[in-house]
């Protein structure tokens, strides 16, 4: 009885694979979440948005260099929404949110040395309008416009960043969980 309750406390306190914990990227501080919601643009903005860790408020994801690229890379395959539009102006691609909003990344305006990581003749516009910036594009890791106006319904997950990351990083509060439910467990197996 004592070992059966011992592996049901401790699967509690560590197993939940459909919520995903915020990851460190230690390069720049800040947190990434990928979330397999299937939402627009909008709805991935709005969500990413009302999304919190730690303190931080949460927005979709701005990827301003190869190694902020290559961390997010390695946290999803799946194609995911970013905080990039062209929606103001088109062919002036643009954070939307956190640190980076109003910055150009791409087009007329964008800064020399910017980072972009488009597919092979992306951004196209196509279809009578693709205004919203994905990732993970035909299989790989490169962008590509997609979503309103042409794509409206267009449906993936999204990434979310949070910046000024804490000292304490999500692992040791899990840790510290996992051994306060070890120590309860301990307790309620004494009455047995």
């Amino acid at each position: 009885m004592k070992k059966i309750l011992a592996a049901c406390v401790v699967s509690i306190a560590f197993a939940n694979p459909t919520y995903a914990v915020p990851i460190l990227n230690p390069g720049n501080g800040h947190y990434y979440e990928y979330v397999d919601d299937l939402l627009t643009w909008d709805g991935a903005f709005a969500a990413a948005a009302a999304s919190t860790h730690l303190g931080l408020g949460g927005y979709l994801a701005t990827i301003t260099s190869p190694a902020e690229q290559a961390f997010i890379a390695g946290i999803t395959g799946d194609v995911t929404w970013l905080g990039g539009t062209d929606r103001s102006a088109e062919g002036v691609w643009e954070w939307e949110n956190g640190p980076e909003a109003g910055s150009i990344f791409f087009g007329p305006g964008a800064p020399v040395g910017a980072f972009a990581f488009w597919s092979g003749g992306e951004p196209n516009n196509c279809c009578g309008g693709e205004d919203d910036l994905v990732f993970g594009w035909g299989g790989g890791e490169s962008w590509n416009d997609i979503g309103t106006p042409a794509f409206p319904t267009y449906e993936v997950g999204y990434i979310v960043e949070y910046s000024e990351a804490a000292a304490v990083p999500e692992p040791a509060s899990l840790l510290l969980l996992g051994a306060g439910l070890i120590g309860m467990s301990r307790r309620v197996l004494r009455r047995f």
